[in-house]
């Protein structure tokens, strides 16, 4: 027992030895993230970036962006201290900081960093975390991955452009939140009454009265590298608007009426009408392509015969048959479902095959002339318990009074 007691006594010394406390170099690291997040100011510790950093359990790219997005946002935790525990040497040049972050409104957290000793001073390589683990974070972004990040991530992410909504005016009406850059307010109210209009054309020609609404975010930042976030899943699409009054506002008006129509419309079936998942993805899109485009038609009619039908009616001519519309996927092969239990023979795993064409020119041939016909089969689907592809299909057949398996297949 003795024997014993004296052997885990050394050990523990041994570990212990293997611990240090922190020389000014670490101090001045963990100070810096401190700093950088209070301040919100990414400059004060992008010195201490390594061009392989990453956040513990993410890939580099996603970790620069959040980094960023998180130090750039106006409702970031405030940071109260951190402390350093101990410094460990896990090899002549690579070394664990492990310690505690305490916040100002969460409950504190443990810090582990790992930092590495180059020609060009310390460079932190890894850190577990640096916002609350229950701290909420969502983002939407669109940007050029060579631009962001290239072969120097630590300096081209500066490139990235952040909309923080939490900073920005905004005003709401009819469910929908508009966000908006100073000197676009005229073009938020424009917005507002557009996404009105799409709503009575919906209840009152679609009965369509539970609506997945959207908000939207006007910016004067002429960038495709942007990134919006926010602290909850509703993330408001962005729309960037740099020129005179009347160009804003027919650029904005064509686009509410062939895109963000098309998304409100494609989100409340997914939402309201249990169509969520690949197997309805042509039934989803053809309906929120047909309804868009009829929308379209009455707040940007000339915008409704480029977009519709010159470009996607010429899609659906170009690429007539090239698979099957009801094996549509768009997200890569599904290992458990793709050994012959879908409708068709090719599968489609891209866009690249004027799918969307297809299934506008689909919905528009069958409905245009039989609306009804297309309000009865939604009322069908909404009132559905248990809504399968095969039962869709059969209440498409049984109202149009034609073979839906086999009348799609001519597409």
């Amino acid at each position: 027992m003795k024997k014993t007691f004296i052997c885990l006594s050394i050990f523990v010394i041994l570990i212990s030895c293997d611990k240090r406390e922190p020389n000014q170099t670490e101090v001045n690291i963990v100070e810096s993230i401190k700093q950088a997040n209070n301040e919100r100011n990414y400059n004060l510790i992008k010195p201490y970036l390594s061009q392989e950093f990453r956040f513990k359990g993410s890939d580099i790219n996603t970790s620069f962006t959040s980094l960023y997005s998180y130090l750039n946002f106006k409702l970031s935790e405030v940071i109260t201290d951190i402390e350093i525990d101990y410094v460990k040497e896990i090899n002549d040049s690579i070394f664990l900081i492990k310690g505690k972050i305490f916040f100002e409104s969460y409950n504190s957290d443990e810090l582990e960093l790992t930092y590495k000793m180059t020609d060009m001073g310390a460079k932190i390589q890894v850190i577990n975390s640096l916002k609350p683990h229950k701290f909420p974070l969502t983002t939407r972004a669109s940007y050029r991955n060579e631009e962001i990040f290239g072969d120097d991530p630590v300096n081209n992410i500066s490139n990235l452009n952040i909309l923080d909504k939490s900073s920005a005016d905004s005003i709401s009406k009819f469910g929908y939140t508009i966000y908006f850059d100073t000197g676009l307010k005229k073009e938020s109210e424009i917005s507002l009454k557009l996404f009105e209009s799409l709503d009575t054309l919906l209840l009152r020609q679609f009965s369509i009265n539970e609506i997945e609404r959207e908000n939207l975010f006007l910016t004067t930042v002429n960038s495709n590298n942007t990134i919006t976030i926010g602290k909850s899943r509703n993330i408001p699409w962005t729309m960037a608007l740099y020129e005179s009054d009347s160009s804003n506002i027919v650029k904005l008006t064509n686009k509410i009426g062939n895109t963000f129509s098309h998304e409100i419309i494609e989100g409340t079936l997914v939402q309201n009408y249990n169509l969520k998942g690949y197997e309805y993805r042509w039934f989803r899109d053809g309906v929120s392509e047909y309804i868009a485009y009829k929308f379209c038609k009455k707040i940007a009619p000339n915008e409704a015969e480029k977009y519709f039908i010159d470009n996607r009616l010429s899609s659906s001519i170009e690429f007539s048959k090239q698979g099957n519309l009801l094996d549509w996927r768009a997200n890569g092969p599904i290992k458990s479902v793709d050994k012959g239990k879908l409708y068709g023979s090719k599968f489609i795993y891209s866009n690249e095959v004027g799918q969307y064409g297809r299934a506008f020119k689909f919905f528009k041939d069958l409905f245009e002339n039989n609306e009804d016909q297309l309000i009865e089969i939604l009322k069908k689907i909404k009132s559905h318990s248990n809504l399968t592809i095969d039962a869709l299909l059969g209440i498409m057949s049984e109202t149009t009074n034609k073979n839906i398996t086999e009348l799609i297949s001519e597409y």
